[in-house]
């Protein structure tokens, strides 16, 4: 089996769009300090600096458990910019979309059936949320976790284990959900893989609480409760979840249980500094994969939710959207001043502390070890609409007639004085 000549062209186009957006909101310093902190761990692991960056205050690697992403390094040292990491973010969600293709072959979808949903995924606004934001370590769950599904359903004991393994030294909660799953797998599915996993979740577990206790490290743990908070937004949120896929996950019934673990962690979480639930963020991938995988076990199933797939997660894309592609959006306009001087603070030889509220100019110059993102304060003020919503504004930064009068830019968004 493989992908859909039709999935392999949309995960073309969706890369091309997105990376176009990123460097965009990149350009106009729109990004969040996490962006910075990836650059400067993996230019500093480049350099023999260890994983310390000036956002967290200490080495990452003791703030989560996120060791396979040490393989970026080589590539990080040659490109040491953000602009790589978007890349490989965007080149990460859009090909998650062939291996959903995929596997939804592997359980007897028709061609026409398997693209739809791989197509319904990319233009859902959950992956293309996941695609504008920060680049994290969960930017790649979506991928691993359908090519872990497809091992799975191949039966397949070693390459299963080999995913699940990148997956565990991804993120450290990885392996509460991956020990669920694989005792799932043991109960229904193949005993043998099953247990392996479980069995290497639970390794990986204790391995990363004995390496945090004996380096005395504090890894990043949010607060849970046993309430909801805000119910009615979380259950919105998950019914823009399901929309795109015509909510053919429901289908499964008591199946859905399976989903149990991930869908506490957005619902039991305490009140934090920004929704986490929002639709298209890193706090959501694992939970977006699940949908999507569990919209291609059922349109094999049912193929006459193709359709309504596409459509649902076209007028969704377009009305729900976290990203510019929402109707009444428009990408930024740069600052070109602006981002040369964030350029050139990578040459720094001297400490910078950049303010929280400019942290879009500590992820262009975190590749010097000597930028320094200020820590945050809940007094501080100064932060910027999120969104351009003036076409004529975007347009005259492109030379397309001229500059609407009487307005100034905040972070690439037009504000009437």
């Amino acid at each position: 089996m493989k992908p859909t000549r039709a999935v392999m062209v949309a995960a073309v186009v969706f890369a091309l769009v997105y990376v176009a957006l990123d460097l965009n909101k990149l350009y106009a310093l729109r990004y969040g300090a996490d962006t910075g902190t990836f650059v400067q761990w993996l230019v500093g692991e480049a350099h023999g600096r260890g994983s310390w960056n000036g956002a967290e205050y200490r080495p990452h690697l003791q703030v989560h458990d996120s060791w396979v992403l040490l393989a970026l390094v080589p590539l990080v040292a040659l490109l040491p910019y953000a602009q790589t990491l978007l890349v490989v973010q965007v080149l990460a969600i859009a090909g998650a979309a062939l291996a959903i293709c995929v596997f939804a072959r592997e359980c007897g979808a028709t061609p026409r059936a398997a693209s739809a949903v791989g197509i319904a995924y990319l233009i859902s606004p959950s992956a293309q949320g996941i695609a504008y934001g920060n680049f994290l370590e969960n930017v790649f769950v979506p991928l691993l976790a359908a090519l872990g599904a497809i091992a799975v359903r191949r039966r397949a004991l070693v390459p299963a284990l080999i995913v699940a393994q990148l997956l565990l030294g991804l993120k450290e909660d990885e392996a509460l959900f991956l020990l669920w799953l694989g005792a799932a797998c043991a109960v229904w599915w193949d005993r043998r893989i099953g247990c392996a996993m479980a069995g290497l979740a639970v390794v990986n577990g204790v391995a990363f609480v004995v390496v945090e206790r004996s380096v005395g490290a504090h890894p990043s743990l949010p607060g849970y409760a046993l309430h909801v908070d805000d119910p009615l937004a979380k259950l919105a949120f998950f019914v823009a979840l399901l929309a795109p896929f015509a909510f053919a996950p429901l289908l499964l019934r008591w199946r859905l249980l399976l989903a149990a673990p991930l869908v506490a962690e957005l619902t039991l979480n305490r009140p934090w500094a920004y929704p986490i639930a929002r639709i298209g963020t890193h706090w959501t991938a694992p939970l977006v994969i699940a949908t999507a995988l569990a919209a291609a076990y059922v349109v094999a199933r049912r193929p006459v939710f193709a359709t309504p797939m596409l459509a649902c997660a076209a007028l969704c894309a377009l009305f729900f959207n976290d990203t510019v592609l929402k109707l009444g959006r428009y990408p930024f306009v740069v600052d070109r001043t602006a981002y040369a001087h964030a350029v050139a603070l990578r040459g720094a030889e001297r400490t910078v502390v950049v303010p929280r509220v400019q942290e879009g100019v500590y992820v262009v110059a975190a590749s010097s070890p000597h930028v320094l993102l200020a820590k945050y304060d809940p007094r501080e003020t100064g932060y910027c609409p999120a969104y351009d919503r003036d076409p004529r504004a975007f347009l005259a930064s492109l030379g397309i007639g001229t500059m609407p009068a009487g307005i100034t830019l905040c972070g690439g968004v037009p504000v009437r004085r």
